[in-house]
């Protein structure tokens, strides 16, 4: 006698993980607003690293501090103009936040619930647009001073590396304050953040991409050459090694985490969602110089495509573990590799490395098709126990 099996409730990786945006508090208008703040904590945060930043540039790169300042003070009436909105801003932030958190405090009927949330839309409207003008208003030539700097200035490295960090403290008071749930539900569908598994993800991304790096000098696709420079390698390298992984995670819980799962509550198609924050991912990097010498060659959609291709296959590796623990590995293990170990023309991270190389869009574009498509499989075949 046969017997059948009932059909396992058990839900996929995938869905575990977005199912953790239902817990606690989930309305539409908690994930604007919780994404609104996190984006005021970090744009609060990076603007104190900002100064920082500044400063050091005056002393590397005087000509360039210079450049910064003179195009600031041509147009004093722009600058009163941006103040004049920080401040007007700061004030709807603040008015913002105070009517979310009393409106919110309310039961659901309540007669003051809803006008206090309106008034907490409004403000964050305002401020959205605001913040939007400010952001649209930076001049890429200032932001091509500093990126130029960064491998002639540890100091200014650990300040540009330091303002991720407070986007990470806007998403835990996000996730905390607003949606009123465990900030590991933000990383993984599982009970405990599973490091082995991350560790294991760089090991596997640094073989892989090894060894397409020694095809491609072999083969002749890559022009590699010596540059280690002790003087200056060492300290770099430890700067990297303490924070890129910071900076790796802070993006990953961004679009494979937060807006994942936000999207993913109202998008039932988790491949659908995937394309949408992929295309975010590769909008976050328009403005990198590696985009802007795709550009030049007139290769600028194909240089794009890496980005949406490697932000696409870190929301695989989210889709096969139920958590962000192989996305954050094998974000960082890139970063890791490019700021220490192979570095090339126009990198957004010019740091001192061992190794050298030169940009080819086209090229690049299938290598980061064919290892990312290698490391998922490596991934996938010795996946994390199911949920």
């Amino acid at each position: 006698m046969t017997q059948t099996l009932a059909p396992s409730n058990t839900p996929s990786p995938i869905r575990a993980y977005f199912d953790k945006a239902l817990d606690g508090e989930h309305g539409w208008f908690s994930w604007i607003f919780g994404f609104w703040l996190a984006l005021l904590v970090w744009i609060v945060g990076q603007n104190m690293f900002a100064i920082t930043m500044f400063n050091a540039l005056s002393d590397v790169d005087p000509e360039g501090y210079k450049e910064v300042i003179n195009r600031t003070s041509q147009d004093p009436a722009g600058a009163i103009k941006m103040l004049a909105m920080a401040g007007g801003g700061l004030i709807a932030a603040i008015l913002g936040i105070v009517s979310y958190f009393v409106g919110s405090g309310y039961e659901h009927g309540h007669k003051a619930r809803k006008p206090l949330l309106i008034i907490s839309g409004l403000c964050v409207g305002l401020t959205g647009i605001g913040l939007g003008a400010m952001i649209g208003s930076n001049n890429p030539e200032d932001v091509n001073i500093i990126t130029r700097n960064i491998g002639n200035s540890p100091t200014i490295y650990i300040a540009m590396l330091l303002g991720f960090p407070p986007m990470i403290a806007g998403l835990w008071m996000a996730v905390k304050l607003v949606h009123k749930r465990p900030f590991l539900s933000l990383l993984t569908a599982t009970s405990r953040f599973r490091w082995g598994r991350l560790f294991f993800s760089m090991i596997v991304f640094w073989g892989v991409v090894g060894c397409f790096t020694i095809l491609g000098h072999i083969t002749g696709l890559n022009d590699i050459s010596v540059v280690f420079d002790p003087s200056r390698f060492f300290t770099y390298a430890l700067i990297s090694l303490l924070l890129i992984p910071v900076q790796s995670a802070t993006e990953e819980l961004v679009l494979r985490g937060y807006l994942n799962q936000g999207l993913g509550k109202y998008i039932k198609n988790p491949w659908i969602v995937f394309v949408l924050t992929s295309a975010m991912f590769a909008a976050l990097h328009l403005g990198n110089p590696e985009a802007a010498a795709g550009a030049e060659q007139g290769k600028y959609l194909i240089t794009m495509s890496s980005y949406f291709f490697f932000g696409f296959f870190a929301c695989i590796l989210t889709y096969i573990d139920g958590g962000l623990e192989s996305a954050i590995g094998i974000h960082a293990a890139n970063n890791l590799y490019a700021s220490i170990f192979l570095g090339y023309e126009n990198s957004a991270l010019p740091t001192p490395t061992v190794l050298h190389t030169t940009l080819n869009p086209s090229s690049d574009a299938i290598i980061t098709l064919l290892s990312m498509g290698i490391v998922c499989a490596i991934l996938w075949r010795y996946r994390a126990k199911a949920i």
